[in-house]
């Protein structure tokens, strides 16, 4: 077929890497809406524009984006990890490198943090050591398990029993700093702002435990890891009529869903910009907003899956395969894009700029990652932070650039 795609290496699953790099589109597209900042900022900063371009900024946000992404990227991550495991399981030293990999993967994650709280690598190289013990528990149990997570549901019966649900507007992440954090973004300096964002650590954990995040994190984890286990993407033509099941049932349960929320919208039960609830049905609207996050981020997965086994979408779909073999670094060299932007010590564009508008520039800066990212594995075996991780983890730093014979990276289909 027409169209090109980066060549693989004999281990990659093409379809793996395109939803890796879906997941980052979304993830940039989630930050870049809201001026890149990791914390709540005041509720009037998000309402004080009110076009139709910035609505519908804020619907595709809240409806199609927030919480969706970050799923499917710690899906991957459970994948991968029984992939990695099952093909490198016979060596002997194989769990002391995954485990010293994680703890880099943590350091990298705390170096993340201090530039932009909104880190997960940190989150992710904890909980990816707990995974470690789940690996070979039975198959029922780990799905059965991970719908629980994924619908946050240990979350929402902690609140219903123990916790009062008065609170009636949705919150970001760390929202009781709201004032101070939107001060840092907008006048501080970078050194304040890697300070700060240092001792941000405890409202960090906090959020991730009292919003369910933590929870849905190893969830995803525990979908990939099943994934893995079936073989559902190493042998995914063999799956495909399950893929199609699985994507209707998804499908069906995000439009009921999204209808649930028309009504509850044009009955005056939920208000909009800000999203508030009324009292009497705010954890109920918190469940099913969980509920179907889960859905709509099974949907992406199934969804994108059954698109690039498609001629014609595969060869759209294609170049985001070269973003997710460099998901590392696509990730960091985002944060770099988004301070740039929006800091005080940058361009300080923040709260200066509609959400219409980030989305505008983020769409700049994701044809700028793809564009480096091709012409990068054009030259190069793998993105270079991918290359430093890898060699710190083998303590071997081999050659990173390509030979000359495999040069011709670019193949048709």
């Amino acid at each position: 077929m027409g169209g090109s795609t980066i060549t693989k290496s004999n281990h990659r699953i093409d379809t793996i890497d395109v939803l890796r790099g879906f997941a980052l589109a979304g993830i940039l597209y989630a930050h870049m809406v809201i001026w890149y900042t990791g914390a709540s900022l005041p509720p009037e900063v998000y309402t004080q524009y009110d076009s139709t371009a910035d609505g519908i900024a804020f619907g595709i946000f809240g409806a199609m984006v927030f919480g969706k992404f970050f799923s499917v990227f710690s899906f991957l991550f459970g994948l991968s990890f029984y992939l990695n495991f099952r093909r490198k399981r016979s060596k002997t030293n194989y769990f002391k490198t995954y485990i010293w990999r994680l703890f880099l993967l943590f350091l990298i994650g705390l170096l993340h943090h201090i530039f932009w709280r909104g880190d997960i690598l940190s989150i992710y190289a904890v909980l990816g050591f707990i995974l470690i013990f789940f690996r070979n528990m039975p198959e029922k149990f780990i799905l059965i398990l991970n719908f629980l997570l994924i619908f946050n549901v240990p979350t929402h019966l902690f609140e219903a029993f123990y916790t009062e649900t008065a609170n009636t507007e949705v919150e970001f992440p760390m929202a009781d700093e709201a004032e101070s954090y939107y001060a840092l973004v907008k006048n501080a300096g970078f050194l304040t702002v890697l300070e700060d964002n240092w001792n941000s650590w405890p409202a960090k954990i906090r959020y991730q435990f009292e919003s369910g995040r933590l929870f849905m994190t190893f969830g995803y984890f525990l979908l990939g890891l099943y994934a893995g286990r079936r073989n559902l993407f190493s042998s995914l033509d063999q799956h495909l009529q399950k893929f199609k099941s699985w994507n209707k049932t998804a499908e069906k349960a995000v439009l009921f869903l999204l209808f649930l929320g028309l009504l509850m919208y044009l009955f005056h039960l939920v208000t909009l910009p800000g999203i508030k609830v009324v009292p009497e049905l705010k954890w109920l609207a918190d469940f099913l907003f969980s509920i179907y996050n889960a859905f709509l981020s099974i949907f992406y997965i199934t969804g994108i899956s059954l698109l690039y086994k498609m001629k014609t979408f595969r060869k759209l779909l294609s170049p985001l395969g070269a973003m997710g073999r460099m998901a590392l670094t696509v990730y960091l060299s985002q944060t770099f894009f988004g301070l740039l932007l929006f800091y005080n010590f940058g361009l300080g564009l923040f709260d200066q700029t509609t959400p219409a508008i980030n989305v505008l520039l983020g769409v700049a800066v994701f044809f700028l990652q793809l564009k480096f990212c091709h012409w990068w594995l054009g030259r190069f075996k793998q993105g270079p932070a991918e290359w430093v991780w890898k060699g710190l983890s083998n303590f071997n730093f081999s050659t990173i650039r390509k030979k000359r014979s495999e040069s011709p990276q670019l193949h048709k289909h």
